[in-house]
């Protein structure tokens, strides 16, 4: 049986209606009557007033024990007679109508509010209430009208504004809404839960109209700079002023926030992560692995600090370092409940980046063995087979994870996915496909250069489509006019195209501004100087891309080429 607890505001309701207080501030039983000039006299009752109040009493009794008896229904019945009793009972009143609005009945709550309210000494409580029940109710003009008078009682208080910004957002009328919230806001009050509730309320206006969140975004810093200056204690209003911060896009802010926090609880680890993913999000990786390190240091066997320290090494291209955190991952997550997919993918790709497909086939293979086929799985396998060579392989894995994504996730396919599988039946020699998957690449995303760049530079390759090959080259090059690669396509399909002379000019560029070298530049350069009749240059290049990497077709050109002068 649970506990037995009678709410306070309850047992506060009830010595309200035998004594007939409006409010809970003075739901106290009167001292008692005295002589002399500070007698208190309390009026007499009538007859029927007396029995309305004794009615009332023993309906809150009977609701009472149903709580007690575990009868809910039965008790919210008693509670609600005793309110029609005696309907100045304010407490009571506001309490048992919050149960009725939860139940959605509505109607009741509106009776017992509209009588309640009706009193001279009702406060702005009981109209926001009334609003609320009247929205539920379908009643939207009585529900404005309810919510205004809860402003004129309680002009201070953001209550009625809130009120009306939900009944305008309910019924489509945002602009209406947002301009209610900008009326609280105009008031220029500088109490910190009213700045709070402010915030909130704009953020509640910015989840239904995410594309209002530009134009919310400055009313909300608004309030939340004049809530920092007020420099909060309570672990509560830090926590609602930090959240504020995190939903603005002030993650930096918003983590210094829990880090006061963190210096008065040390030993809350979700603060710590917390912390760790507004540090994250705000592009800080310093801030969040100093707080990672003192995580581990705390909870050495944290497999989400290790992976979160794998992360950031990653983005900092410290391979070495991240292979060792994502192990980590696995290894302290072995024999959880519930294993950690996602780390598995990470490692894989790190291994990947890395140059080692191998490894990265092997921690795939691992999680082949514990997991259900899924995207990530087939398109991580389809790139480690393809950094392998094993192009027959990745094309395998690539239209697995294509038919598991159309399936399941269509949004899976992205330019990118298109782009890496025509890649790999490039690769295979199956040139109809490649471009049938760089197209669709390309539906998706016209101006994704290196898309362009690719399938363009498969046909001058090929001889196939250049005039459309050279309009495509020359897209991507717009967009990146010093990449190497793109200038040593354009120079190729201009030469395809018997332009030898424009195309030297590109070839030239690409050689001077290649961050490595590239043998295939120099053969292309050495194949241009051979048209235009320049021999020497011509050898000259094709030696330089034999010294960089071996090629038995250069060789041919070489041998075929006239020798240069004085040699035999």
């Amino acid at each position: 049986m649970r506990p037995i607890v009678l709410h306070s505001i309850v047992a506060l309701a009830a010595l309200g209606g035998l004594f007939g207080c409006a409010t809970a501030k003075k739901a106290q039983a009167p001292a008692p009557a005295t002589t002399g000039t500070n007698a208190v006299v309390n009026p007499p009752l009538s007859k029927e007033d007396m029995e309305k109040r004794v009615e009332a009493l023993a309906r809150f009794a009977a609701g009472v024990s149903g709580e007690l008896r575990e009868q809910p229904d039965e008790a919210l019945d008693n509670f609600y007679k005793s309110v029609l009793a005696d309907p100045s009972n304010e407490p009571l009143v506001i309490d048992v109508a919050r149960r009725l609005i939860r139940k959605k009945e509505s109607e009741k709550a509106i009776e017992i509010l509209s009588k309640c309210a009706e009193r001279p000494a009702a406060t702005g409580f009981v109209d926001a209430l009334l609003g609320i029940a009247y929205q539920q109710a379908g009643k939207t003009d009585l529900a404005i009208a309810a919510s205004r008078k809860t402003i004129a009682k309680l002009p201070k208080a953001i209550l009625g504004f809130q009120n009306l910004a939900t009944i305008y957002l309910q019924t489509n009328r945002p602009k209406e809404a947002l301009a209610a919230l900008d009326e609280a806001a105009a008031l220029g009050v500088t109490e910190m839960n009213f700045l709070l509730d402010l915030g909130e309320a704009y953020r509640n206006y910015a989840s239904a109209q995410p594309r209002e969140f530009e134009t919310v975004k400055p009313k909300v810093m608004v309030a939340l700079e004049a809530a920092a200056k007020l420099d909060p204690k309570a672990q509560n209003l830090i926590f609602r002023l930090a959240e504020l911060f995190s939903f603005a896009g002030e993650y930096k802010r918003a983590a210094e926030l829990y880090v006061k926090l963190l210096g008065r609880f040390p030993n809350q680890a979700i603060l710590r992560n917390r912390i760790v993913e507004l540090y994250l999000r705000a592009n800080d990786t310093k801030a969040a692995q100093a707080q990672l390190d003192a995580l581990v240091r705390e909870q050495p066997t944290n497999p989400l600090a290790h992976y979160f320290l794998g992360a950031i090494a990653a983005e900092q291209r410290n391979w070495e370092k991240a292979i060792e955190y994502y192990s980590k991952t696995i290894q302290l997550n072995e024999g959880a409940p519930q294993d950690f997919e996602p780390v598995y993918y990470d490692l894989a790709g790190v291994h990947i980046t890395n140059d080692d497909p191998e490894e990265a086939l092997k921690v795939l293979e691992k999680a082949r063995k514990k997991f259900k086929s899924t995207f990530l799985l087939e398109f991580y396998s389809a790139l480690a087979h393809s950094r392998a060579k094993d192009y027959t392989a990745s094309i395998k894995h690539f239209t697995s994870a294509e038919l598991l994504a159309k399936r399941d996730d269509p949004e899976r396919l992205t330019p990118l996915f298109y782009f890496q599988a025509g890649s790999a039946y490039e690769r295979h020699k199956d040139f109809k496909q490649a471009e049938n998957y760089f197209r669709q690449s390309l539906r998706l995303a016209p101006d994704f250069a290196e898309a362009l760049n690719y399938l363009g530079y498969m046909w001058a390759e090929r001889g196939e489509n250049l005039t459309e090959a050279r309009e495509m080259i020359g897209k991507a090059l717009k967009q990146e006019p010093d990449n190497a690669a793109f200038l040593d396509s354009m120079a190729w399909v201009l030469f395809k195209l018997n332009l030898p002379k424009e195309a030297l000019e590109y070839q030239l560029k690409a050689l001077k501004l290649q961050k490595e070298p590239d043998a295939t530049l120099h053969d292309h350069l050495g194949d241009i100087y051979a048209t235009l009749k320049q021999p020497d240059k011509a050898r000259e290049q094709w030696e330089k891309a034999l010294v960089i990497e071996p090629s038995d077709a250069i060789q041919k050109k070489l041998k075929a080429a006239p020798p240069a002068p004085g040699k035999p």
